[in-house]
């Protein structure tokens, strides 16, 4: 409720600036935390209002706080209100077939395609000639299109490679072969854990439990198909649900990744507490400008590779149901994924892009540092010398990523494989390993139940 709360009185500070627009021009966009450093987004809705001036129009950003589940629990909030605020929200993917059947956000469709000059075309057709394929099918609802992908996200694998030495740590390994060369290379070293990923009480759990799985060449969820894979004791599943109770067991995983996030894993990989961590491209760039801030002459040196069996992630900008402002919002969605502007999401703030075009027409590094001085950014040559590597990367792994069901039942669905295999994997700390399979099998029921609705 405090949270609530918060986002509330920063929507009333927001409204409260707006009093000299006409209350039927104000735009506002609702969005998880930018977490660049840069102050991004704010700039980018700040340079759209200059261009709208004439117009009268204007877009207040309106930042939610907390983690990823508790800002969808927010614009839920928000939808169910009966007088929705938001004009816009920035919402994660996995939940968009939710809103969409709940009649919350709108088909970009003919809208989005009058708005970029092509009137006879269909929204989810326009997409396909401009972002990624993935990507696309990530925000599109029984064939129709219901958001504009705005940032892209992939899982990764980040390693010491002052430790584990050249050449790549992940092609044709399973995750149980990669968590064996992380020991070796460990061997004789001070570092206590091989590995730390998300698994705290929220979505980052759900995401870390399904690449680990796949990359044991398994599958959580059977492709194209609403329904969890058979589990019986032999099965890639259950093995690789017993690899990560076995890995806290033996300290292989940090322990305190059963309660990290991004960001709190993040400081306990840069900190030197493992040998490597799962994580999102995003945080390539922060790794890369701390590690140069560090003048002791013993800076860790680190690498980043598409993580086996990586589940795709990303936000993206979908239209309130309610809102009055159609026309003006459809124009900001166009703007804040249009090509520049994803230039400067990437090189100024690490996001990964949405569009093929970026992949494409690459920026030197001397091009980056330009236009990010331009928005007074400064002092990333290290990033922007690795930028275009780092996106050939994430190119190949968003391809070959695996997506998430597209089920308006998602968060329950989640809910339930969160509540029964958190609390085990929990105990496995204090040796209760392998798992229970008569435990495990209530899970699996519980979450194909939940998956389909029941």
């Amino acid at each position: 409720m405090r949270r609530i709360a918060a986002a509330a009185a920063a929507l009333a500070v927001l409204a409260a600036a707006a009093c000299e627009v006409e209350e039927d021009r104000i735009i506002y966009l609702a969005t998880g935390r930018d977490v660049s450093g840069n102050n991004l987004y704010l700039s980018l809705i700040q340079e759209w209002n200059r261009a709208h001036q004439k117009e009268g129009y204007r877009a207040y950003l309106v930042e939610l706080p907390g983690s990823a589940d508790e800002q969808y629990a927010e614009m839920v909030r928000d939808a169910q209100s009966g007088s929705p605020e938001y004009d816009i929200i920035n919402i994660d993917n996995q939940f968009i077939a939710m809103f969409a059947e709940a009649g919350w956000i709108k088909e970009i469709g003919p809208g989005w395609a009058e708005a970029n000059g092509f009137p006879d075309a269909d929204g989810t057709a326009l997409l396909e000639g401009t972002f990624r394929e993935k990507l696309i099918r990530s925000v599109t609802y029984e064939d129709e299109a219901y958001a504009v992908p705005f940032t892209a996200d992939v899982g990764m694998l980040y390693y010491r490679r002052d430790l584990v030495g050249q050449g790549s740590l992940t092609a044709g390994r399973t995750f149980h072969e990669i968590l064996a060369e992380l020991a070796d290379a460990a061997e004789g070293t001070d570092v206590d854990h091989l590995y730390i990923g998300q698994f705290a009480q929220y979505e980052g759990f759900m995401v870390n439990t399904m690449e680990i799985v796949a990359g044991e060449q398994g599958r959580l969820i059977v492709p194209g198909e609403q329904r969890l894979a058979d589990i019986h004791r032999n099965g890639a599943e259950h093995q690789a649900l017993n690899l990560i109770a076995a890995s806290f067991e033996d300290g292989t995983f940090h322990p305190a990744a059963l309660d990290s996030n991004e960001e709190e894993a993040y400081v306990r990989f840069l900190s030197g507490e493992t040998v490597a961590m799962r994580n999102w491209p995003i945080w390539y760039r922060r790794l890369l400008i701390a590690s140069t801030e560090n003048d002791s002459g013993h800076a860790s040196e680190y690498a980043v590779e598409a993580l086996p069996g990586a589940v795709l992630g990303g936000q993206s900008l979908a239209l309130a149901a309610e809102t009055p402002h159609e026309e003006a919002a459809l124009d900001l969605i166009r703007f804040l994924t249009g090509e520049e502007q994803q230039q400067l999401l990437f090189y100024c703030g690490g996001y990964a892009p949405t569009r093929q075009d970026i992949y494409v027409n690459k920026l030197s590094p001397e091009q980056a540092a330009q236009l990010c001085a331009s928005y007074e950014i400064t002092g990333e040559d290290a990033w922007h010398n690795q930028a275009n590597q780092l996106l050939d990367t994430i190119r190949v792994a968003i391809d070959d990523a695996q997506l998430r069901p597209v089920t308006p039942y998602y968060s329950q669905f989640s809910e339930e494989v969160f509540s029964g295999l958190h609390p085990m994997f929990a105990d496995a700390l204090h040796g209760a390993v392998p798992l229970d399979a008569k435990r495990l099998a209530q899970v699996y029921t519980a979450a194909d139940r939940a998956l389909d609705g029941g």
